[in-house]
């Protein structure tokens, strides 16, 4: 008789999803102490391989605090490129809005760039080398919770227990959907086109964001040596103009860009594969049940506006990281105790930045009549007013509603 011995493997906490999200979340919570299995039918080498030169992240100065926190940033900042200036206009070079630097802040930009492969390297680098991370390049085949613990079955056969799945895999989340927590969502109607440019001048440091009746235009600098100059560009583009887009040839797109952004960049060439997406707002209806977390976007995928996402997700998984240690004694951080406390704080920074991202994309992206009216005057009265410019300065680069 043939016997099979499977073996439970116990962790505190069981991660499903290794992108930025479940990548930072396993680093941060194995540095608080907890035993973590990061689980992703993606190998650490699969990752690097893929090709992620047309992504980019914008990170905010809370952010890099975070990161420091985390031992991560003197690894990630030969990457990283400053914002020091943020334009903003409606496709007219009289009415540009320029948010410079608080000159009394000196070596402070408003936030920084860097490369997602870039980034990958740096955090695949420190995953390897915890030893208080373990990575399972599996499938997860089916979980159950009680009120002590989730069990998790691998397609591999392998079982494992821990006090908290952390669901990190994204905005169609397989753990979210099993675990029945429904979602809200909407369509924006538009494309997002990315990919990243090679330019004849100088971005110094500059983030332009153009509300185009085609939709919002961002160009966001990225790291550029003395021989050539990179930005990378984010189209959000409204329908029907999307089905142009798909259609263009590079020559064509270069050909929209250096209408928009010449005077700024100089000549624009476009120096990678040009992706698109569809983009959706979802938003979980709640962010937690018994033993499951939903973090990154499988609680929340925002507009790309402003470049939130990822920092929104940062403040959760830091909001977290507080809740998972008391007195610097570990606690049951599976318990609905702290999963309440949790979702209560992020539930409502996310509620505060997604209703901002929607609404502005709605007024800038709009090209109805009276709606490109009430744009043009809202700019005349923002570029006249020192507290709304605050504001959207806070929000572009801080990633919060505030006027100071």
């Amino acid at each position: 008789m043939l016997y099979i011995i499977i073996m439970e493997l116990k962790f505190n906490i069981a991660i499903v999803g290794s992108g930025l999200t479940g990548s930072v979340t396993s680093l941060a919570l194995a540095k608080a102490g907890y035993k973590v299995a990061l689980i992703d039918p993606k190998s650490f080498e699969e990752f690097k391989e893929n090709n992620y030169d047309s992504r980019t992240t914008a990170l905010s100065k809370k952010s890099k605090y975070f990161f420091e926190h985390l031992k991560l940033w003197k690894h990630m900042k030969p990457f990283t490129c400053n914002i020091e200036n943020i334009m903003v206009n409606d496709g007219n070079p009289e009415k540009n809005i320029f948010f410079n630097k608080n000159r009394r802040s000196k070596n402070k930009p408003l936030g920084f760039m860097i490369r997602n492969k870039d980034l990958f390297k740096v955090l695949i680098d420190s995953l390897k080398k915890n030893k208080n991370i373990n990575k399972f390049d599996n499938k997860v085949n089916a979980f159950f919770r009680d009120q002590e613990h989730v069990t998790i079955k691998l397609d591999d056969k392998k079982i494992i227990t821990s006090q908290l799945l952390i669901a990190a895999d994204g905005k169609n989340s397989f753990i979210r959907k099993r675990s029945g927590i429904k979602t809200s969502k909407k369509s924006y109607n538009q494309k997002a086109f990315i990919f990243n440019v090679k330019h004849t001048k100088s971005h110094n440091n500059l983030a332009t964001e153009n509300f185009l009746e085609h939709g919002p235009l961002a160009s966001l600098p990225i790291i550029q040596n003395k021989s050539n100059c990179y930005s990378s560009i984010v189209w959000s583009c409204n329908h029907p103009f999307y089905y142009k887009m798909i259609k263009y040839t590079k020559k064509d797109i270069e050909r929209e860009l250096n209408f928009y952004l010449s005077e700024y960049y100089g000549k624009l060439t476009i120096i990678t594969k040009v992706k698109s997406w569809d983009l959706t707002l979802v938003k979980a209806q709640k962010f937690f049940d018994t033993r499951v977390l939903l973090l990154g976007d499988a609680a929340h995928s925002i507009h790309p506006l402003a470049g939130q996402g990822l920092n929104l997700t940062l403040k959760g998984i830091e909001t977290l990281c507080k809740l998972a240690k008391n007195n610097k004694i570990k606690v049951d951080i599976g318990s609905d105790k702290i999963l309440n406390a949790f979702s209560k704080k992020q539930y409502l920074n996310s509620t505060a930045i997604i209703f901002a991202t929607d609404k502005l994309n709605f007024l800038f992206s709009n090209s109805n009549f009276f709606l490109k009216k009430t744009r043009e005057i809202g700019l005349y009265v923002f570029k006249r007013s020192n507290i709304l410019k605050n504001i959207f300065k806070n929000y572009a680069s801080e990633g919060k509603l505030s006027i100071k």
